[in-house]
């Protein structure tokens, strides 16, 4: 396996970063020369730094390296070894040959399920994942008289949960259009087929043509509905065809909407306070929803006992953490599960420093954030309150930890095969063996 590179760059905020600890104004003058370049490699970096700081790389190289590091760019352990084996084309690949496919044709019209199933009832569900309602007047007006025109319309496709709620794939530009006009929300204009309905808003159809209001809310949509049946791994590959113009979406963006309900409100919720922000020193990016799912891994080590769920599928195991969210816990219990979140957040931070935690360092730097380890270190912690530690029992565990990583079982149960059975087990029996040495009290 290829050995990861860092990538290094020196931006503005690293500048106003450096100005707290570098007092020379002409080493920062220097590093405005490399400003915005992006750099891979440790060697690469030390290299174009030792020649423009001259005689004062050695004094200010490991400041600034240890700033310079670009963390939205951190990986997830292995993640294309847990994932994207065989992968071609799927976030999680499967065998199309034995899946149970039940994709059906369901006509409805625009009164059904514009009216009925998403304004009144409320199950009609655009993921927060797909982009914005982006359709200009124009292309709107010319989406209404298509329909007026009778012209053949493409079909949308819908996947229907175990909940009976309907999830958008694809159509929400036409779907929000309708709705839009419904509700009198915008009037139609530069038609020319039908130019005398220029600057006339639903309401006022009925006024020229008492069968155009009709005629909008009988017209027939063809709906591909994708019953609850049908495989996930199908389920996120049709998400990934149809509605992302080639972009694959990630992990945690098909999550947020498969499993829509307390458990997405709770990893949004987690990922946006400050005690995890502090935690990971902005190590994790919240571009692609990464941060939430760093948030929904610990929570399923809180939640679930891995040694009895945990089967050789970290998706199989976040994703029945997010259904138990949904349907098992109570308020109260999901109170507690924040809470726990948040001990375990706030003590590795005061320990560990949130410069340094959950990170496995290199020679020159603090290291990325690795997963794995966050696992297991933050699941340690869930009830030990900074507040009664010592400073002496505090030290003591950075003592352990600095063991733990050089533990060659531990340090391979993080790096390598991270989501297979007994590696998971290996490093959250190895932190227990390091960490329960030290008397707490």
């Amino acid at each position: 396996m290829e050995k990861e590179e860092m990538i290094y760059q020196i931006t503005d905020q690293v500048l106003e970063l450096l100005k707290d600890e570098i007092e020379s104004d002409i080493v920062l003058k220097k590093l405005e020369i490399i400003k915005n370049k992006k750099i891979s490699g440790d060697d690469d970096f030390s290299f174009d730094l030792e020649s423009i700081l001259g005689s004062d790389y050695e004094e200010y190289k490991n400041v600034i390296i240890n700033n310079s590091i670009v963390l939205e760019d951190d990986k997830d352990t292995e993640q294309e070894e847990l994932y994207g084996k065989n992968g071609k084309g799927s976030i999680y690949p499967y065998d199309p040959s034995k899946a149970d496919i039940d994709i059906r044709e369901a006509p409805q019209t625009v009164y059904e399920l514009v009216v009925r199933k998403w304004k009144k009832k409320g199950i009609l569900i655009m993921p927060d994942f797909q982009r914005k309602f982006v359709w200009k007047i124009e292309q709107q007006s010319l989406f209404i008289e298509s329909i007026l025109l009778g012209f053949p319309l493409p079909p949308l496709y819908v996947n229907k949960t175990v909940d009976g709620e309907y999830l958008v794939v694809d159509g929400r530009q036409r779907l929000t259009t309708l709705r839009r006009f419904l509700e009198n929300e915008f009037k139609l204009s530069n038609l020319n087929a039908l130019p005398e309905l220029n600057n006339k808003s639903f309401n006022d159809l009925v006024h020229i043509d008492s069968e155009f209001q009709t005629k909008i809310e009988d017209t027939k949509l063809l709906v591909y509905l994708i019953q609850p049946a049908v495989p996930l791994e199908m389920v996120y590959d049709i998400f990934n065809r149809i509605n992302t113009g080639g972009t694959q979406l990630a992990r945690q963006e098909i999550r947020n909407c498969i499993y829509l309900g307390k458990a997405t409100e709770l990893l949004k919720k987690l990922s946006q306070t400050e005690y995890f922000k502090n935690a990971i020193d902005n190590g994790i990016s919240s571009l692609r929803a990464k941060d939430q799912e760093a948030v929904l891994r610990v929570l399923s080590f809180i939640l679930l006992d891995y040694n009895e769920s945990y089967k050789n599928s970290m998706n199989t195991f976040v994703e029945n953490a997010m259904k138990k969210i949904n349907s098992q816990l109570s308020d109260n219990e999901i109170h507690d599960l924040e809470e726990k979140f948040r001990t375990a957040m706030i003590t590795t931070t005061d320990i560990f420093s949130g410069w340094a935690n959950f990170r496995i360092p290199t020679y020159y730097t603090r290291g990325r954030i690795n997963i794995a380890v966050m696992e297991t270190l933050a699941t340690y912690f869930i009830e030990i309150k900074s507040e009664t530690l010592s400073e002496e029992t505090k030290e003591l565990f950075k003592e352990k930890f600095l063991e733990l990583l050089n533990d060659n079982q531990y340090n391979s149960a993080v790096r390598f095969s991270t989501g297979s059975t007994n590696n998971v087990k290996k490093r959250f029996d190895k932190i227990k063996e390091y960490f329960d040495q030290i008397k707490l009290g």
